[in-house]
């Protein structure tokens, strides 16, 4: 890791402050280790004195109050340190709050203060002292279209006062460079502001300033606090707890004015959730209120025009009063989905709820805690998540929204407001009865947000009693996947154990792992999981169960007991070789519907007799296949090659017109599956800026690229090209294209591994059977330790199973 990163030791005591809930439960997350005990306080006042390795993090509550009432907030929390403390100030992603008078506050306590606002997760990153979201300024874009205030041009400007900048050429230099910038920033006395872009950027700043002074104030978004989560001592969490019972409801509360929230509902409410729609301007407490829905029930506002950001707080008291009183009224306990942090916060206040133990995230922001009286609660910022946030976050909570059929979009809806003369307000709530035992149930149907109506609410009913699948029938629907164990010697089994106990993944698929069921015990202990995982040995996929925690294992027994881990093996290159060929053999026979792959080691590989360059290769071999392509896949951007694994001139030579328009297609069909319509796909040329008109080469592009992307722009696809290879992947990082085509190897692999290796899957397009894989190689260096990031496996089992079919017959 750049910048000689060095755990911090179980003894450090930690205060992270935010100035909303959402933000110091994401926080809190991050900053989660096996040896350190995390607590979320909505109260810093109740705060009883930190025992040695605690890590404290206090919602400070003050993102909508004055700028002298949260600087006194933030003095407050500083008062009284013990020493050593090291200190993070959690810091809107977007700039948003009273950052001026925060970080002044800060600095007035006498530490330096290193800000760096950076969020590479979730592509806002900062160059030259600017802000940018999705590659965009954040003063051009519409980020902060719900704020009173215009965006600030710079973060100098969002603090009002003069900054020193460490701009990406120090933060990326020589780590003892680095360490001198620094200093001298900080001799300054002025905030230090720091560019970065990738999380490898976030981590040597952080080394360099505990390296310099770990007095040092931190301030930055979630990105800056997981950089310090990974210096904790002990490593990552364990998985997240089984939650509470599926029995209990669940109450989705949405008080965000992010524009996808809207999305999110949608598909919540299309399986099945009741819908509660509030009208923001109505009095609190409006017309009587349908209970809990056993299942999953969503409350909250009406769609209407552009939020008032004047009147948020009272909308957002209101609608934290609502949720406290169906809470209330419902029989026994309901777990909760709260998005935004004024809303988590109004929501827990109305609950009497002072702290928080978090447990870990079901996505990124999706911070998964417990209460002191027993409710699992999941917090999420209002920005944060894709289009099935709220659906993936309701799976993981294990009370799921009630699983309604197909429906008929255009079935009619009654508003409703449109109620006879003489009825009672609470029949304009529209809440349907279950239906009569003796009639048909009526057919479901999807209910748009657009027909909300009414002065209060409008809600939903969820699927008719009686066609709820049972739990053994909503898991026979699930795909089966093979994930094969990769070289027993690197990382494979220890990125395993925990992305199989991840609880999204028994949500998406059932897993059989083809392997050695000690070796990946071995892993377990490794990691700290080994009271939590059950690793049984089966025969077959028709064999296993699946049930949290169990990891069903067909066991090869080929690796000796005392194979030692990060060293070059030729029994563990063939065992390699014989967890693809059996899983690849279920994979044909229809066992399993996709494959998932742990990395393996080519020099292993060839060493125990199996001459194949690549995972890519060897599959493409035992299923039959001439011709495949690796795609590489990360949130940023995806990567098609039309060669591989074969030297530049080799590769060169090898390209021609046919071969780059089937691997054009390849790609094209996988995104056509994968759901986008229509794909934009740039094509890179080989030479410098795509040989410009013959300047570069000698006419490669017009030989071996062009006369393929006629035929292909002829068949009705987009691909463009040929591009120069820097700017197609410039484009492609700011959403131009939904595919790029490499020409070779390192063409592709560089400019993902800069934007995206963390979460990076490794496709194989063109086989029979999905295939997915980690997008990191055995990582001998560190087999063994018990620190690799499972991230990658549980993105790879994610994609594995939007790609999958379902299981037939």
């Amino acid at each position: 890791m750049r910048g000689g990163l060095v755990p911090l030791g179980p003894g450090q005591r930690v205060l992270a402050v935010a100035d909303d809930l959402s933000g110091a439960a994401e926080t809190a997350a991050a900053l989660l280790s096996r040896t350190t005990r995390t607590r979320v306080l909505l109260d810093p006042r109740t705060a009883t004195p930190a025992p040695v390795g605690t890590t404290t993090v206090f919602d400070l509550d003050s993102r909508q109050l004055s700028a002298t009432g949260a600087a006194d907030r933030i003095t407050a929390a500083m008062t009284g340190l013990a020493p050593g403390t090291l200190v993070l100030k959690k810091v809107d992603s977007l700039l948003r709050g009273n950052l001026a008078a925060e970080i002044a506050a800060l600095a007035a306590t006498g530490r330096g203060v290193l800000l760096a606002p950076a969020l590479p997760t979730a592509h806002r990153t900062v160059r030259d002292g600017v802000l940018h979201t999705d590659g965009v300024p954040l003063h051009t874009g519409n980020a902060w279209r719900a704020e009173t205030a215009p965006p600030p041009r710079s973060i100098a400007e969002a603090l009002r006062a003069p900054v020193a900048l460490l701009g990406l050429a120090s933060v990326r230099g020589p780590a003892h460079l680095l360490r001198t910038a620094l200093r001298e920033a900080l001799a300054t006395g002025l905030p230090v502001v720091a560019d970065g872009e990738t999380d490898a950027d976030l981590d040597a700043l952080l080394a360099a300033a505990l390296d310099v002074d770990p007095r040092v104030a931190l301030a930055g978004s979630g990105g800056l606090a997981l950089a310090l989560g990974r210096t904790l001592d002990g490593g990552p969490p364990a998985p997240l707890p089984p939650p509470g019972p599926a029995t209990r409801p669940l109450l989705v509360v949405v008080g965000t004015a992010e524009p996808l929230a809207a999305e999110q509902v949608r598909r919540l409410v299309t399986d099945g959730a009741a819908l509660y729609s509030l009208d923001p301007g109505a009095p609190y407490p409006g017309d009587p209120l349908p209970p809990l829905h056993p299942g999953s029930t969503v409350l909250t506002l009406r769609p209407g025009g552009p939020p008032d950001p004047a009147a948020a707080r009272a909308i957002v008291r209101n609608l934290a009063r609502t949720a406290a009183a169906l809470l209330d009224a419902a029989p026994g306990p309901a777990d909760l989905v709260l998005t935004g942090g004024e809303t988590a916060r109004r929501v827990l206040e109305a609950l009497a709820v002072r702290e928080l133990r978090p447990w870990g995230q079901v996505h990124h922001g999706a911070v998964l805690a417990t209460t002191p009286d027993g409710r699992t609660v999941v917090t999420r910022p209002g920005s944060f998540g894709d289009a099935d946030s709220l659906r993936l976050i309701a799976r993981a909570l294990r009370a799921p929204a009630a699983r309604a059929p197909a429906a008929d979009s255009a079935a009619p809806h009654t508003p409703a407001d449109a109620t006879p003369a003489g009825r009672t307000p609470a029949a304009r709530t529209a809440v349907h009865p279950p239906p009569d035992p003796g009639r048909p149930a009526p057919t479901p149907r999807r209910i748009s947000l657009d027909h909300a109506k009414g002065p209060f609410m409008n809600a939903t009913p969820a699927a008719p009693a009686g066609t709820e699948p049972t739990a053994a029938e909503k898991s026979d629907a699930l795909p089966v996947i093979a994930v094969t164990m990769g070289d027993g010697a690197g990382i494979g089994p220890e990125v395993i154990v925990p992305a199989l106990l991840d609880p999204g993944t028994l949500s998406r698929i059932r897993p059989v792992v083809v392997g050695d069921a000690e070796r990946l015990r071995r892993a377990a202990e490794l990691v700290g999981l080994a009271d939590r995982a059950e690793i049984v040995t089966v025969e077959g996929p028709g064999d296993a169960e699946f049930t949290p925690g169990r990891i069903n294992v067909i066991d090869l027994g080929l690796l000796p007991a005392d194979l030692p881990w990060g060293t070059l093996s030729a029994v563990a290159g063939d065992a390699a070789y014989q967890y693809v060929r059996v899983a690849a053999e279920l994979a044909l026979s229809g066992a399993v519907q996709g494959i998932c792959t742990a990395p393996l080691n080519k020099e292993a590989l060839h060493a125990g007799g199996h001459l194949y360059p690549g995972h890519t290769e060897l599959l493409a071999h035992l299923t039959g296949v001439e011709e495949v392509s690796m795609m590489l896949s990360t949130d940023t951007v995806k990567v098609i090659h039309v060669t591989t694994h074969i030297g530049l001139i080799d590769a060169v030579k090898r390209i021609e017109p046919g071969l780059v328009e089937r691997t054009v297609r390849r790609g094209h069909d996988a995104l056509v599956r994968a759901g986008v319509e229509h794909p934009v796909i740039g094509v890179c040329g080989i030479n410098p800026h795509a040989g410009e008109n013959g300047l570069f080469g000698y006419g490669e592009e017009e030989e071996k690229i062009v006369p393929a992307l006629e035929i292909l722009r002829a068949d009705g696809i987009d691909a463009r090209g040929p591009l120069p290879a820097d700017t197609a992947f410039f484009l492609a990082g700011r959403g131009d294209y939904d595919l790029i085509v490499a020409m070779y190897h390192d063409q592709g692999h560089g400019p993902v591994k800069i934007l995206g290796l963390e979460a990076g899957v490794n496709l194989t397009v063109g086989l029979p059977v999905i295939r997915t894989s980690v997008d990191h190689g055995t990582a001998f260096d560190i087999a063994g330790t018990g620190t690799a990031d499972p991230g990658s496996m549980i993105e790879a089992l994610r994609q594995a199973a939007e790609l999958a079919p379902s299981p037939t017959g």
